[in-house]
């Protein structure tokens, strides 16, 4: 019951999070830069580190080398992607960063709804596991989220996607952990899948940030505020792990 009041806090914020870079739409090259350095440092800080713990306890034939492949595979994934949806574009959208593929926000937003699913998946397994490993993963889970509500608004909202859609996968997305929480006793998954899994949605991540949101941010706004807005969005998700670890 513990993790179900958690994982109901966890949609409190990640709402939040995304509500409050919807109200900031004045500021979309800063909130864009934001997510853009949250994206990147969860994927690169939190995913694939989870990621190759995961593979490590399976005993599979998996290794790690492929674990980095799937990343690479999701990274290439979403570049082929937009690429093929540039190619079908006037020369006046071509020109344009910020005309990114509008179903590429909504796969990269699904991305970070099935993190935050697996999110309440682990902190279910954490309470199983004793009231001490699942206040520590809860900890970390919850500290996060505002990020994550707000990489969700900013993925949606830089990749065209309208405001009404936004709002509904920012919904899906605060109620993904409750699902996680709640399918944990039910659901078995193979862990050296779910591993690759998350190593591909790390690729895509580190796409949306990188290669999407970066370029978004600096065609909504030539503010020099931009590079700190991005190593801002860094230290939050830096600050969650440390204090998850101490």
């Amino acid at each position: 019951m513990t993790a179900v009041w958690i994982a109901s806090a966890t949609f409190v914020l990640t709402l939040g999070g995304g509500l409050l870079a919807l109200r900031l739409q004045a500021y979309q090259g800063i909130v864009f830069a934001f997510c853009a350095g949250a994206l990147i440092a969860s994927a690169l800080m939190e995913v694939i580190p989870e990621s190759l713990e995961l593979l490590e306890v399976t005993g599979s034939s998996f290794h790690h080398h492929h674990l980095l492949l799937a990343c690479v595979l999701g990274f290439l994934c979403f570049y082929l992607v937009e690429h093929a949806s540039h190619q079908r574009e006037t020369p006046d959208k071509q020109a344009s960063h910020h005309a990114h593929a509008p179903h590429s926000g909504i796969w990269g937003a699904t991305g970070i709804l099935v993190h935050s699913f697996f999110d309440g998946f682990a902190i279910g397994k954490g309470f199983h596991a004793g009231e001490q490993v699942g206040w520590a993963i809860a900890l970390g889970i919850t500290l996060h989220k505002i990020a994550d509500g707000a990489s969700v608004a900013g993925v949606m909202l830089g990749t065209q996607q309208t405001v009404r859609a936004t709002i509904i996968m920012l919904v899906l997305t605060a109620l993904a952990p409750i699902a996680g929480v709640l399918a944990q006793s039910l659901v078995v998954f193979q862990t050296a899948m779910l591993a690759l899994l998350l190593g591909w949605f790390a690729g895509v991540l580190l796409y949306l940030g990188a290669g999407s949101l970066l370029p978004a941010a600096h065609d909504a706004s030539h503010s020099r505020q931009l590079p700190l807005a991005t190593l801002a969005g860094v230290l939050f998700v830096y600050a969650a792990q440390l204090l998850v670890q101490h």
